[in-house]
C-alpha cells in the first residue's frame, strides 16, 4: 500500500513502507483487561452493518446554494461507462482534488482563497477512449459553502481550531449582511490578507482549548465535537460523548478527523505515551479501520447523512520542534533501532492485557510515532477505506452515503505553522479547501 504522494512545500525526510507491516489482529481481540466490559460494548458497536439505515435522506433546508455547483459539472449519480469501466462521481471528485491542491500550492500565498482553473485531462472525463483536457473553474472562499446545511466536525484539535475559526467567520459575516456591508469577500484576498480579517474581527477567543458554541441561524447548523488538549486516560469517555452529542445533531455533512491522540514519542514525551490508564490507545491505532474509520461511516448511516469525509491527520514539521522533541522526531523519522527498541521494551508488559503480540507493539512503535511518519501513515489508511467504499459503491450502483478524502495534510508546511502541528497561518485557505471538496462531493450524494 503506497503512501500518499506530499504535495507540500515542506515534505518529511524519511518514507514509510506500510506493506512491511504486520497484518493487524481481529477486532474482537480489543479487549483490555482494565476496561473488560465497557470496551467490550464499545466495539459491539462497531460492527460492518453497511445495510444499516439505507433509505431515502429527508433533508430540510436547500444545500444547492453554493458557488461551486453552478460551476462543476460531474455527473451526479450516474454511473457512465469508459471503455467498459467508468469511474464513479465520487472516484472522479476524489481524482480531481489533488489538482487543486496542486494549485493552491504553486503559490499558496497567492492561490489559497482565490478562483483557480484547473486541468483535467483523464478520459472519464470527457466520455472518451482518447485524452483530451476540460478545464475547470474552482471558486474561491465562500462561506455559503457552509450554510443551509448541518455541518458536524468530529475528532481532535486539528478540527478544533478550523471550528473555532468557521464560527467566528460565520459570526463576523452576520454582523456585515445585519449593518448591510455584504458578505466577507474572502474570495479576492491573499492568505496574509485573509488571515488578518478574521484575526481582526473575531467575535470568538480563537486560542485557548474551550469548546466553541454551535452556530446556529435559519436553516444553519455548524458544531464541533470531540477533544482537544490532553485528554490521557478520557480519550474512550470523550469518544463516546462525541457520538452521541452528533447523533442528536443528525448532520447532513460529517468531517471527522482522529488520529494524533492514538501516537506516541516514548522517550522524549511523557504526555506522548501511553500509560496503563490509557494503554487501549494502542488497541485503537493498530486496529485503525475497525475502531476509527468503520465506526464513523457507521454512525454517518446511523444519522442519515448525506456526505461524510474524512479529513487527513496534519502535516507535522519536526524542525519547527525545539529540545527533546526535536530529538525525538529525528530519531522516530529515521527509524533509529535503539529508539524503536526502547519504545517496544516500555510498551510491550501492555501486550498480554490488549492480546497485542510483540509484534504489534513494534509495528506501534515503528509507525504510531508522532511524526508526519505516523501522520502519513493514517492518511494512508484513510484513502484505503475510502477508495473500497468507493469501489464498492460504483460496482454495486448504488450510493448508501457518499464518502470522501479531505486531504488538507498537503497544503499545510513548516511556515504554516508556529507548534509544528496546528496551522494556524493555513486555517483559511484549509477552510476554502473544505468548502471546495464538500460542494465538490455533495454533486455525488444521493437526492
Amino acid at each position: 500500500m503506497p503512501m500518499i504522494s506530499s504535495q507540500s512545500n515542506v515534505k518529511a525526510t524519511s518514507t514509510v513502507d506500510a506493506s512491511s507491516s504486520a497484518p493487524a489482529s481481529t477486532t474482537s481481540k480489543v479487549v483490555p483487561k482494565i476496561a473488560l466490559k465497557r470496551i467490550s460494548l464499545l466495539l459491539a458497536s462497531y460492527v460492518v452493518t453497511l445495510a444499516f439505515l439505507v433509505g431515502s435522506m429527508n433533508i430540510s433546508g436547500s444545500m444547492d446554494s453554493a458557488p461551486f455547483l453552478t460551476h462543476f459539472d460531474l455527473p451526479g449519480n450516474s454511473y457512465e461507462t469508459n471503455g467498459g469501466g467508468g469511474a464513479s462521481c465520487s472516484q472522479k471528485t476524489f481524482d480531481m482534488l489533488p489538482k487543486l491542491i496542486a494549485k493552491i500550492n504553486e503559490n499558496y500565498q497567492v492561490n489559497a482563497l482565490i478562483p483557480l482553473n484547473i486541468t483535467l485531462d483523464h478520459p472519464t472525463y470527457n466520455h472518451q477512449t482518447n485524452t483530451t483536457t476540460k478545464t475547470l473553474t474552482m471558486p474561491g472562499l465562500h462561506l455559503d459553502s457552509f450554510r443551509h446545511k448541518r455541518t458536524a466536525f468530529l475528532g481532535d484539535s486539528t478540527l478544533f481550531y478550523m471550528a473555532k475559526w468557521l464560527i467566528s467567520m460565520l459570526r463576523h459575516e452576520e454582523s456585515s449582511l445585519a449593518k448591510g456591508m455584504g458578505s466577507i469577500p474572502y474570495h479576492t484576498m491573499k492568505n496574509q490578507q485573509g488571515n488578518s480579517v478574521v484575526q481582526n474581527n473575531k467575535h470568538l477567543m480563537l486560542k485557548g482549548t474551550a469548546d466553541p458554541p454551535p452556530f446556529k441561524k435559519d436553516d444553519t447548523w455548524f458544531e464541533w465535537h470531540g477533544m482537544a488538549g490532553n485528554a490521557h486516560g478520557l480519550t474512550e469517555v470523550l469518544m463516546d460523548e462525541m457520538f452521541l452529542k452528533s447523533e442528536a445533531m443528525k448532520p447532513q455533512v460529517v468531517v471527522a478527523n482522529m488520529a494524533f491522540h492514538w501516537t506516541q514519542l516514548c522517550g522524549y514525551s511523557s504526555n506522548m505515551c501511553p500509560t496503563p490508564m490509557d494503554a487501549p490507545i494502542i488497541s485503537r491505532w493498530l486496529h485503525y479501520d475497525e475502531t476509527w474509520l468503520q465506526r464513523v461511516y457507521d454512525h454517518a448511516l446511523k444519522v442519515d447523512a448525506k456526505l461524510l469525509l474524512f479529513k487527513t491527520a496534519n502535516f507535522i514539521c519536526g524542525t519547527k520542534r525545539t529540545g527533546d522533541w526535536l530529538t525525538g522526531d529525528e530519531l522516530y523519522q529515521n527509524f533509529d533501532n535503539a529508539t524503536l527498541d526502547a519504545c517496544v521494551t516500555r510498551l510491550e508488559p501492555f501486550g498480554k492485557e490488549l492480546f497485542a503480540s510483540t509484534e504489534d507493539i513494534r509495528k506501534y512503535c515503528t509507525y504510531g510515532q508522532f511524526t508526519d511518519v505516523g501522520s502519513r501513515y493514517l492518511n494512508d489508511k484513510m484513502v484505503e477505506f475510502v477508495k473500497k467504499i468507493q469501489e464498492r459503491d460504483r460496482s454495486e450502483e448504488v450510493i448508501r452515503l457518499t464518502v470522501g478524502f479531505f486531504n488538507d495534510h498537503d497544503v499545510e508546511n513548516c511556515d504554516t505553522t508556529d507548534d509544528a502541528i496546528h496551522h494556524k497561518r493555513a486555517v483559511v485557505m484549509r477552510l476554502r479547501l473544505l468548502a471546495n471538496t464538500i460542494d465538490s462531493y455533495l454533486k455525488c450524494a444521493r437526492e
